[in-house]
């Protein structure tokens, strides 16, 4: 979370100071900046596709389950909690 922060408030502050406030270093950081990204990130954001195809298909009236239920019986094999914590995110719901 502490580098989610850095990395969007580098406009504002300087990185030097937001390390030492947030008691990071900047190695850390920049190791951070060079990390692949994981492969539930990857997963969340093609399911996150699926989701948002689903729910522009329904003119965006299809809720969680709904949209849930339409990508089981596209085969998309998912949970119900994970399609509801991703349109929240997304600010679909």
């Amino acid at each position: 979370m502490k580098f989610h922060f850095i990395e969007d408030n580098r406009s504002f502050f300087r990185l030097e100071k937001m390390c030492r406030v947030l008691e990071v270093s900047r190695s850390g950081y920049y190791a951070w900046c060079k990390r692949p990204k994981s492969q539930l990130k990857l997963k969340n954001q093609q399911l996150l596709g699926h989701i948002a195809s689903v729910h522009q298909k329904s003119r965006e009236r299809y809720g969680s389950y709904r949209v849930w239920r339409t990508l089981l019986q596209l085969g998309i094999m998912c949970g119900r909690n994970r399609v509801v914590r991703l349109m929240r995110r997304a600010g679909k719901v």
